[in-house]
């Protein structure tokens, strides 16, 4: 229960901290708090990529690992935004909804992708063909997060000023998407399954 739990405080303390920031009405202390929560997220993938990796974990259980990783990420920017655009933020940003809409789905496919997996093994088998699917997939997850960074920058998107109502949007989609590029580039890291 403990293995369950801790990613459901980490989800909901990383919802806090943000959507606290975003009270401020500051957008450089949100940035920098969505910062650190994102490089958080970010770190604690990465250290459980690292962990299995040491113990010898199959392919299938590094991928689903991965996926879970995402699904929070995907997860705290949704309900961020949700929350930051429901209850803090009072200027319209027509587009908040769609955003949490895609984020949604993002997150609900990465945990369903990991739930996958983890029937598979619990099963006794690993499906290397489910894994090398991830890893494509995975693989055009980073390159699309690599693009929209540079898009935001060329845009003008981030930094965001506060006379933008998207100003935190814009926030957490560009630290959301530094978040999974990172997580990303270290999932790629492990030997694809044979």
């Amino acid at each position: 229960m403990q293995s369950n739990m801790t990613p459901i405080m980490g989800l909901a303390v990383a919802v806090a901290a943000t959507v606290f920031a975003a009270s401020f009405g500051q957008p450089p202390l949100h940035a920098i708090v969505t910062g650190v929560v994102s490089l958080g997220l970010a770190a604690l993938a990465i250290l459980a990529h690292r962990r299995l990796t040491a113990n010898g974990a199959s392919a299938s259980e590094i991928a689903g690992s991965a996926a879970r990783h995402f699904g929070i990420v995907w997860a705290w920017g949704g309900l961020s935004i949700l929350l930051i655009y429901t209850a803090v933020i009072d200027r319209p940003w027509p587009e908040w909804w769609q955003f949490i809409l895609g984020f949604a789905v993002a997150a609900a496919l990465s945990f369903g992708y990991a739930a996958m997996l983890a029937r598979d093994r619990a099963a006794g088998r690993d499906d290397a063909v489910l894994v090398k699917a991830g890893r494509g997939l995975v693989l055009v997850q980073v390159i699309g997060m690599a693009a929209g960074l540079i898009s935001m920058f060329i845009d003008g998107k981030f930094p965001r000023g506060i006379e933008h109502a998207d100003w935190a949007g814009c926030n957490l989609f560009f630290f959301g998407a530094l978040a999974i590029a990172l997580i990303s580039i270290d999932a790629l890291r492990a030997p694809a399954p044979v």
